[in-house]
């Protein structure tokens, strides 16, 4: 049973992959110059999800991480905006 699913839509209609606990899911939408990668899989808490600035198909350069969702401690869903060394900027949540 899949516990990630992921949808795509482009210009040839809509495309689904699953991922399990163990593969986790990835996906990397982008442009020529820029482009954002987002890595799902399971955290401490329950699901997590890192969120990647990219340099897009001509690529160079690292990708950069600048969020991250997850559950926090109190079972809330949290998105945390990260700086540059993987530290907190801001958070909201639900």
């Amino acid at each position: 049973m899949s516990r990630f699913y992921a949808s795509i839509q482009g210009s040839r209609g809509e495309a689904t992959r699953q991922g399990t606990g163990k593969s986790g899911i990835a996906g990397h939408i982008r442009g020529w110059d820029l482009g954002v990668k987002v890595v799902g899989g399971p955290g401490p808490d329950g699901d997590e999800f890192l969120v990647y600035m990219t340099a897009g198909s001509n690529g160079g350069g690292q990708d950069l991480l600048v969020g991250k969702a997850e559950i926090d401690e109190h079972g809330q869903r949290v998105f945390r905006l990260l700086d540059r060394t993987g530290g907190p900027l801001a958070s909201v949540g639900s």
